[in-house]
């Protein structure tokens, strides 16, 4: 079976794009040119993927993005912010909203389809965790463990990154964001904008 992605987009042929160069590569295609059709579609059709733009009217991407990952039924379900945005302020709201990853537009077909494999991929492999999860709990095989309460200490990211405007940024970035996580992890409360 092929995989299914939803693409939101308001501006119909940003949508026919996208919808033309996932059908080239096999993928089952939903459209939705609205936020609450999108929210409706997912109910409906359980997609693996979307595609979410970030400017809509009524309920923009970040909104969606935050109603989908606030859901237990959806939150799994990768979401990649489509957006001519390109601050780094807007790609770290889209990150606190749960998106997964980030495409600017205009699209790069490679960058596109590498994204998309690459989740796919990765939802794949939860699925299946999520499956031997439950199998294990149902057979009463330790009720307790479960990959969603491992430890984060010792964790490790890898980042890909050939423009070195970007590092630079990502590790101011990444210094703040601990920052914030180990005053978090202290039990301190914090105000977020």
């Amino acid at each position: 079976m092929s995989s299914r992605i939803l693409v939101v987009d308001d501006i119909l042929p940003n949508v026919k794009l996208l919808e033309a160069k996932l059908k080239q590569e096999y993928y089952d295609v939903l459209t939705a040119t609205s936020g609450a059709d999108a929210l409706r579609l997912v109910e409906e059709q359980y997609p693996d993927l979307i595609l979410l733009d970030v400017m809509m009217p009524g309920m923009d991407g970040y909104e969606v993005c935050r109603r989908l990952k606030s859901n237990p039924d959806t939150a799994h379900i990768p979401v990649v912010m489509v957006t001519a945005l390109t601050d780094t302020e807007d790609k770290v709201a889209g990150l606190e909203a749960g998106a997964d990853d980030f495409l600017t537009k205009p699209i790069n077909d490679i960058a596109l389809i590498a994204r998309v494999r690459s989740l796919l991929r990765l939802k794949a492999t939860m699925d299946e965790w999520r499956v031997r999860e439950s199998a294990a709990y149902q057979f009463g095989i330790d009720e307790d463990a479960t990959i969603m309460n491992e430890d984060e200490d010792g964790g490790r990211i890898l980042v890909v990154e050939d423009r070195a405007f970007e590092v630079k940024k990502f590790r101011i970035l990444w210094r703040r964001f601990m920052n914030w996580f180990c005053l978090l992890k202290r039990g301190q409360r914090l105000l977020i904008r």
